[in-house]
């Protein structure tokens, strides 16, 4: 794991980062392939410590574990990074609004457009570096202004001038953001200006579908966001996994339609195949987890995004989406929302459900699952899971299959860096032994036994279950009538139920008193249909969450309003 090498001292990694930016002399015309080696180079490096050497978005976490690890590295990894750090020479450049491009209209650099083929076309440097500039304005115009972040700082007079820099290369590669001088001088959180440095064609990019152009944009989105994340927020080099994923999001929030962050979730290194791998890890799977921004942005909104950046000016990732969500409006926390997205999860591919889950759910592949098999009278698994990550199971009984989701949601041994793996185990049998014991099919039950419950979050997914249906669906509510939402708890509970249109809008929210209802056989909240502007709610499709005990249930149910 990257982790377990991050050692140097906050004081030390000031001293290193400052010497890396301090500047001196710059080699002139470093060419295309010292380039492209000494970006490999770095690639390599963090790939021999967990990383992966191929198919990343974005240079920036390479060059942020050599930079962090400078005092260490061998003469050439040292050579690779200085001249990474380095800004390239250009042949030319122009300014386009907020951004200067600098780019090469002859030689082996020579930026260029594809035609229909996807085949460079010869002339086409300037209409590539105008497109550059194009697409760089509106992504900041979207960015800034319709997502509220602050713009890239400026850098002096850094490349030309004061606006922000953008360098094409022939770099057979999507691109990165570099950080250069030091804004705060912070050791850890600390800010930067920067440069991007982004491909001359992106002719490499697959599926042919997204060379060219498409690529082109979902880069600078990427990137862009980088250079405001580094400048205004903080750059805690220990966290790159929440840059690289937010970046990933930032793509498909700026240009829904390139999709080009499919290949990660489908990657055999990605979070649906490998769910048992720790959310703050710096390795590949952080890309595939750009679906932690989709899953914030529909259950909290998209500020909720923003809220969490404006925190880590003051405090690390983990810590400050944590401390983003406990505050109004949202009222949540990090663990109750990383062990509902964990649920969420479980929903895509043939499971999707747009209406409740991801809205591109259905094109992301079904998470990865264990078969159990129940032999009885009991049978019992035990296993281990290291902080932030989880597990799902198939429990198989003569009755059917039981989905079951555990997570280990210890965010305090995540923040201070343990990566031991703790153990739990879960036995399936026909007696109730407590009374959180899930019931499955056959009358079977499953206890999940671990010695700091706390820790943990276990759920029996939906359509393990169907009785857990609000009913009367459809409901008709008149101000007396009352849908009943059955409650996953054996005994009464107080609840709050937030009711949501297919829009997200909120409808209703309150605290309610569980009841027992004959009908269900067992613990139900209500629900008039009245909306918190005492008035009957129209007729639609009502996404329904339920909180209680550090639990969350969600549904949907109609209403058809008389």
């Amino acid at each position: 794991m990257i982790n377990r090498f991050y050692f140097i001292s906050a004081l030390f990694f000031l001293v290193l980062i400052s010497s890396a930016f301090a500047g001196g002399s710059r080699p002139l015309g470093i060419d295309r392939t010292t380039r492209q080696q000494s970006y490999n180079t770095l690639k390599q490096y963090m790939s021999d410590f967990g990383g992966s050497v191929t198919g990343e978005k974005c240079g920036l976490p390479a060059i942020t574990y050599a930079i962090k690890n400078r005092d260490h590295l061998t003469p050439e990894v040292s050579q690779a990074l200085q001249i990474i750090l380095d800004r390239p020479t250009s042949q030319k450049s122009i300014l386009v609004g907020s951004f200067r491009i600098h780019y090469d209209t002859t030689g082996i650099e020579a930026a260029a457009m594809l035609d229909s083929l996807y085949q460079p076309i010869p002339g086409t440097a300037d209409q590539f570096a105008d497109s550059v500039g194009a697409i760089a304005n509106y992504c900041e115009w979207f960015e800034t202004k319709v997502l509220g972040y602050l713009p890239s700082p400026a850098d002096s007079m850094a490349g030309g001038g004061p606006e922000y820099d953008i360098y094409v290369v022939d770099l057979g590669d999507y691109g990165f953001t570099t950080p250069e001088t030091p804004i705060n001088n912070k050791p850890q959180g600390g800010t930067y200006t920067s440069f991007m440095t982004i491909d001359n064609s992106f002719a490499f990019v697959n599926p042919p579908a997204n060379r060219g152009l498409p690529g082109m944009r979902v880069t600078i989105a990427h990137e862009l966001h980088h250079s405001i994340q580094i400048g205004n927020y903080g750059y805690w080099t220990n966290d790159i996994y929440f840059y690289e994923l937010t970046s990933v999001w930032m793509e498909d929030v700026v240009f829904n339609d390139v999709n080009d962050y499919y290949q990660y979730e489908k990657s055999p290194e990605g979070q649906f195949a490998s769910p048992q791998v720790p959310f703050n890890t710096n390795s590949f799977i952080m890309y595939s987890r750009a679906i932690w921004g989709h899953y914030i942005a529909k259950r909290f909104g998209r500020d909720a995004m923003l809220r969490t950046w404006e925190e880590i000016q003051s405090a690390p990732p983990l810590e400050a989406i944590d401390r983003a969500l406990q505050k109004p409006p949202y009222n949540s926390s990090f663990n109750a929302a990383f062990a509902e997205w964990n649920v969420w999860n479980y929903f895509t591919g043939a499971r999707s459900d747009s209406a409740l889950y991801y809205p591109e759910g259905a094109a992301y592949p079904e998470i990865n699952t264990m078969s159990f098999y129940y032999v009885p009278p009991s049978q019992t698994f035990a296993g281990n899971l290291q902080p932030l990550s989880s597990e799902y199971f198939n429990v198989v009984t003569d009755g059917g299959t039981s989905p079951l989701l555990i997570s280990n949601i210890n965010l305090t041994a995540a923040e201070e860096g343990d990566n031991s793996s703790f153990p739990y185990s879960f036995t399936v049998g026909g007696t109730k032994s407590s009374g959180s014991d899930l019931r499955i099919a056959s009358g079977l039950f499953v206890e999940f036994n671990v010695s700091d419950l706390g820790n943990w979050y276990n759920e029996l997914l939906a359509g393990g279950n169907s009785s857990m249906q609000p009913f009367p669906d459809p409901f008709k509510p008149d101000g007396y009538a009352k849908i009943s939402i059955p409650v996953n708890s054996p005994n009464p509970v107080s609840a709050t139920l937030s009711v949501y249109t297919s829009d997200m809008r909120l409808a209703y929210t309150g605290s309610i008193a569980s009841q027992f209802s004959s009908i269900y056989g067992g613990q139900v909240i209500q629900w008039n249909g009245v909306t918190h502007e005492d008035k009957i709610a129209g007729s639609g499709v009502y996404i329904y969450f339920v909180q209680f005990q550090g639990k969350v249930q969600k549904g949907k149910f109609a209403l058809l309003r008389k």
